[in-house]
């Protein structure tokens, strides 16, 4: 037979005091427990009828029936006592001991196996590839919620993040180089999503020109003909059969002359995000060299570059949402494509104001780094852009 004891306490509360109660309970149950003899307690909130003060039933168990007498006799008073000079006639309370009879366990039954490896999972998710055990096919209900979870918590950290990103530059990198990283999207990811939403949007925007299609696109004749001459001026006057690489340019041309650039334009479209993860890299390398004293990682330098080019993509992406609007042309539509033109005005500004926060430096010192970063910026991304283009182009053939 077992030997534990269940002390139950019921009180009934006076509305007024509910709330207070409450709070006040959870640390009243753990000062009991902090009392010898007990194994544990559960708070309950029994159902009130209409009409009727509101219950709270806290059920003790101890050890056995001697202990529980020696807390009635040494503690229960004193704590018995706070409560009514908490309370007082307020709270109504009555007091229950039973025995169990006996104890029933439902029987074992065969350890589920995982749906994605086969191991056998004992928990709540497989030792062995991590899914969780209780994966099902999910209904509708489950399917919006989990949708309207994701949009709207993904544990706040998403809006947390874009939040600190926008408002405030350089802080999401200080707080990520000081190691408050579970706060916050990781640097790479942020990054990596809100680059692909920006080409994504960039895509399906109407008329987008944003990779150059105005240059690089369909119109008729006049573009067959200027991409043509465009041809024939990059391979030069030795003729484009003069070696592997002119003849692959040469076919290259040959299929932008039939489609205006169409695949031209997808190819390269497909290309730029890769080429970013090679010059991200590069320029926190070439950051390490103006931020030496004090000493700093290099994984620092990347961390901004990430943060300033998800906003830059980030920006981007709303200054053509707004580009595409304001072409509907409808009254007062030009104040978009003047809203537009300030955004990519605060882009400068924000990048210096960035590494004036990461970095600390003076206001006159960041200037002439932000400079000098800037022409070896645009310097080494026109180099990278231009490989690009050629690495499209030689794929055409």
């Amino acid at each position: 037979m077992p030997t534990t004891l269940i002390y139950e306490v019921e009180c009934q509360l006076d509305p007024d005091i509910v709330a207070d109660y409450d709070a006040w309970l959870p640390g009243h149950v753990q000062a009991v427990l902090a009392c010898p003899g007990f194994l544990g307690a559960s708070i309950e909130s029994p159902e009130t009828p209409p009409g009727e003060r509101q219950r709270r039933r806290v059920r003790y168990r101890a050890v056995s029936a001697a202990a529980l007498d020696r807390y009635l006799e040494n503690d229960a008073t004193r704590l018995r006592t706070e409560t009514a000079q908490r309370f007082g006639s307020r709270v109504h309370c009555e007091r229950r001991f039973f025995k169990p009879r006996e104890e029933l366990v439902a029987a074992a039954a065969e350890p589920a196996r995982c749906l994605n490896c086969g191991t056998m999972v004992a928990g709540r998710h497989c030792t062995q590839c991590g899914q969780a055990s209780d994966t099902h096919v999910l209904s509708m209900k489950e399917v919006a919620g989990d949708v309207t979870h994701s949009l709207l918590h993904l544990d706040s950290r998403v809006w947390r993040t874009l939040r600190l990103l926008v408002r405030r530059p350089g802080e999401l990198t200080r707080e990520f180089i000081a190691g408050r990283h579970q706060t916050y999207i990781p640097p790479f990811r942020l990054y990596l999503a809100i680059s692909i939403l920006y080409f994504a949007i960039g895509a399906l925007l109407p008329g987008s020109d944003f990779l150059g299609e105005e240059v690089l696109g369909s119109r008729g004749e006049g573009t067959a003909l200027r991409n043509d001459t465009t041809c024939r001026v990059n391979l030069g006057s030795g003729g484009p059969n003069s070696n592997d690489f002119e003849r692959a340019l040469s076919r290259a041309c040959e299929q932008m002359k039939r489609d205006g650039g169409k695949l031209f334009t997808e190819r390269f479209a497909a290309t730029a995000p890769k080429l970013m993860f090679l010059f991200l890299p590069l320029m926190a390398g070439v950051a390490l060299l103006f931020y030496w004293r004090p000493r700093r990682l290099y994984a620092e330098h990347l961390v901004l570059f990430l943060h300033n080019h998800a906003f830059t993509f980030a920006l981007m992406g709303v200054a053509a949402v707004l580009g595409a609007v304001a072409d509907l042309e409808f009254p007062l539509a030009g104040l978009l494509d003047v809203a537009a033109f300030l955004l990519y005005c605060w882009l400068p500004y924000y990048v210096y104001r960035s590494m004036r926060v990461v970095y600390g430096n003076g206001r006159a010192l960041t200037l002439m780094k932000f400079f000098a970063i800037s022409t070896i910026y645009f310097l080494l991304l026109g180099i990278t852009m231009l490989g690009g283009l050629v690495y499209t182009m030689y794929r055409l053939s």
